[in-house]
C-alpha cells in the first residue's frame, strides 16, 4: 500500500516537472506567458489537495501529492525562470497569482454577504469556498515572500560564495519549503483541522523533493541550457535589482533582411530549443558553418550585397524542408540540421560546397571558395557553446589553404 502511494507521488513528479521544463525550453517559440498561464494553473489544485487528499505513509505520517509535486516544482521552476530570465521577469507571476486570488476572493466575499440560492442537485458551500480561497491568498503571499529570499538566496551562494550549482539550487528551495510548511500548514491545521502527522510527512515529502528538483534543475542547467558565469554582487544589490522594474527591450530582428534566412541574433534561441528537443528524443542533430572567401570584399557595394543573396538562395534550395537557414556573420551561414548523422550533413555539405561555388564562380572572373565545418551532436557536445565551438575549429580548418573544403570528424 504505502509503495503505491509513493509511486503515485513519483509519477506525479515526473509527468508534472518534465512537461513544465518541455514548455520552458519552448519559450523562445511560443512565449514565456504560456508557461506562466500554465504554472499559475495548477494552484487551485495544490489548495484542494492540502485540504482534502493525503496519501498514507509508514509510521503514521501521510503526504499530499499537492505540496510534494506540485508546489515544490512551482517554487523550483520559479527560480529556474530567476536563473535563466533575471528577477525582474521572475517576479511578474508571483504578483499576477497574489492579485488573482485577491480579486477572486473579494468576488466570492461579496457573493457570501447575502444571496438568494436557486436549488440545484449540486450546491456550492460558498462559505467554505470562500475559507479556500482566502487560504489561496495567504499561500500567495507566502509565495511571493518566499520566492524572492530564495532568489537572494541562490544569488548569494552562487555569486558571491562561489558554491557548487546543486547546493545553490537545492538549498535555498530546501529552506524555502520549510518556510512554506511552517506557515502555511498553521493555517491548514487551524482552519481545517489538518492532524499534525499529515505536517510532519508533508515536510518530510517536501525535503525529498527538493533534492529530486535541484538535481534536476541542476542537470537542465548544465546540459540544455548552461548557465554563464556571473559577477559577485552583494545582497543589497541583488535586492535593489529585485525591485527595478523590467527594462523595455527591442525586440531582436528575426530575419534578415538581405537574405530573408533567420537573423544572426535568433542562432542561439533555435539551437537551444533543437538541442532540448534531440536530447528527449535521442536523435542527432547537425550543424554547418558555411563561410565564403571573396577577394577584396566590400560590404557596402551592391555586387558583394548579390553574391551573399545569391548563395543563401543556392543554400537553401539544398537544405530540407526542417533544416533551419541562419546568416550567422556577414559571409557565413549556419545551417541547423535536426535528425541528420555526421555522415548524412557531411555529404549534403559537399554538395552542397560545389553548387555554390558553381554558382558564385558562373560569368565572374573572381575566385570564390566556399568553406563549410561540420559539428553533430552528441558525439561533438549537447550543448550550444559546444557544437559551435566544434563547428567553428572545423571551419577554420576547412579554410586553410585556400579553403574550399568540408571538414567533420574526416576531411574530404
Amino acid at each position: 500500500m504505502y509503495i503505491g502511494s509513493l509511486s503515485l507521488i513519483a509519477a506525479e513528479m515526473v509527468l508534472y516537472f518534465s512537461a513544465m521544463l518541455a514548455l520552458f525550453s519552448a519559450r523562445r517559440v511560443i512565449g514565456l506567458a504560456t508557461f506562466f498561464c500554465a504554472l499559475a494553473a495548477t494552484q487551485f489544485l495544490e489548495t484542494q489537495f492540502a485540504i482534502g487528499l493525503y496519501l498514507k505513509l509508514p509510521f503514521g505520517l501521510a503526504l499530499t501529492p499537492g505540496a510534494a509535486a506540485l508546489f515544490s516544482g512551482k517554487l523550483a521552476l520559479l527560480l529556474l525562470v530567476f536563473v535563466r530570465e533575471g528577477g525582474p521577469l521572475a517576479r511578474q507571476p508571483l504578483y499576477g497569482m497574489l492579485f488573482g486570488n485577491l480579486l477572486i476572493f473579494v468576488l466570492v466575499a461579496l457573493l457570501a454577504v447575502g444571496y438568494v440560492r436557486q436549488p440545484v442537485p449540486q450546491t456550492l458551500d460558498v462559505m467554505h469556498f470562500a475559507k479556500m480561497l482566502a487560504l489561496m491568498v495567504w499561500g500567495s503571499a507566502l509565495l511571493v515572500l518566499e520566492c524572492l529570499g530564495m532568489f537572494v538566496l541562490h544569488a548569494t551562494m552562487r555569486e558571491r560564495w562561489r558554491l557548487p550549482l546543486w547546493l545553490t539550487l537545492t538549498v535555498p528551495l530546501a529552506l524555502a519549503l520549510t518556510f512554506d510548511q511552517l506557515l502555511y500548514f498553521s493555517a491548514l491545521h487551524f482552519a481545517f483541522g489538518i492532524p499534525d502527522a499529515a505536517g510532519f510527512g508533508t515536510w518530510t515529502g517536501r525535503m525529498v523533493a527538493a533534492l529530486l528538483y535541484g538535481s534536476a534543475l541542476t542537470w537542465y542547467l548544465t546540459r540544455i541550457e548552461p548557465v554563464e558565469a556571473v559577477p559577485a554582487r552583494t545582497a543589497g544589490e541583488i535586492l535593489r535589482q529585485l525591485r527595478q522594474p523590467e527594462q523595455p527591450q527591442r525586440e531582436p530582428r528575426r530575419y534578415d533582411p538581405l537574405t530573408g534566412t533567420f537573423h544572426a541574433s535568433q542562432f542561439a534561441s533555435i539551437c537551444g530549443h533543437l538541442l532540448s528537443v534531440t536530447g528527449l528524443t535521442g536523435r542527432p542533430m547537425s550543424l554547418l558553418l558555411v563561410h565564403i572567401d571573396t577577394p577584396d570584399r566590400e560590404e557596402t557595394s551592391s555586387k558583394w550585397a548579390e553574391m551573399i543573396r545569391q548563395a543563401s538562395a543556392t543554400i537553401g534550395e539544398a537544405t530540407r524542408s526542417g533544416d533551419y537557414v541562419v546568416r550567422y556573420r556577414d559571409d557565413a551561414f549556419a545551417i541547423l540540421a535536426p535528425g541528420a548523422p555526421h555522415h548524412a550533413a557531411m555529404q549534403v555539405a559537399a554538395l552542397l560546397r560545389r553548387d555554390t561555388e558553381a554558382m558564385l564562380q558562373s560569368g565572374n572572373e573572381d575566385i570564390h571558395a566556399v568553406s563549410i565545418g561540420v559539428a553533430t551532436t552528441p558525439q561533438d557536445g549537447a550543448s550550444v557553446a559546444d557544437l559551435l565551438s566544434a563547428a567553428e575549429s572545423r571551419l577554420a580548418e576547412a579554410r586553410q589553404n585556400m579553403g574550399s573544403r568540408v571538414v567533420g570528424s574526416f576531411a574530404r
